[in-house]
């Protein structure tokens, strides 16, 4: 057994409120475009949305999404291509083949409804038909994610597991998570309390991976360190 530690925690709220008041930060992803900001190449993001709060300070949003991008070595994504892919196109529409959180997102939309989409999550790809089904929902999704904003942290190191990107986000999610008793709990209405995967239902993020974790408080000085380069 192990629990996040309220101090840790503290800290970690008090640098993404730093954080969010760098330019271009805290954009709802809806409006967020190429030119909106000037992303860095590469990075980790952070996202905030309506109605959910933390415990003890019900005017801080609590984050509910953790992610980044080109990890595996070799790998040559963007930090803007991957939010790209999380909000889908201005018209609404989106590949949520493409995007993990688009996935799970749209698979909490559709629990309880009287005529599920059966196609949903299903394959790496889909046929012209198979996606013509799926348009609405998809616009849904980008909906409810377009209300959604984005911090964003500057790192431009080199793809890998050990990459600090990545030391960042294990370390946030499992902290944030608390082993699946998160000391900022989801509200009763948030739409992740649907999802059919225990790991995002308990957790309150919109994660799988490192939600069962132990976090290492040291990657809060690496944290500092980016928050305040990318503010500057």
């Amino acid at each position: 057994m192990f629990d996040t530690s309220e101090r840790d925690l503290e800290r970690f709220y008090s640098l993404l409120e730093h954080l969010s008041s760098g330019t271009g930060q805290n954009e709802l992803l809806s409006m967020s475009s190429g030119k909106s900001c000037a992303w860095p190449h590469r990075g980790l993001y952070f996202f905030r949305e309506p109605g959910e709060f933390r415990a003890n300070r019900p005017s801080t949003y609590r984050i509910v999404r953790v992610g980044t991008h080109a990890v595996g070595a070799g790998a040559k994504s963007t930090l803007w291509g991957r939010l790209r892919t999380h909000r889908g196109g201005k018209s609404g529409a989106g590949n949520h083949r493409g995007s993990i959180f688009r996935l799970h997102v749209g698979a909490a939309l559709l629990t309880g409804v009287p005529t599920p989409l059966l196609s949903w999550g299903v394959g790496s790809n889909a046929s012209r038909v198979v996606k013509d089904s799926e348009r609405d929902h998809e616009k849904l999704v980008s909906s409810y994610l377009g209300r959604m904003r984005v911090l964003w942290l500057a790192i431009p190191d080199e793809p890998g597991p050990t990459s600090h990107r990545a030391v960042i986000e294990r370390n946030s999610i499992a902290m944030l998570s608390n082993n699946l008793k998160p000391l900022d709990p989801p509200s009763a209405s948030w739409i992740g309390r649907r999802s059919t995967r225990p790991e995002i239902a308990s957790s309150g993020l919109w994660n799988l991976n490192y939600v069962r974790d132990r976090y290492d408080p040291g990657f809060l000085d690496l944290f500092e360190q980016y928050v305040g380069a990318t503010v500057r």
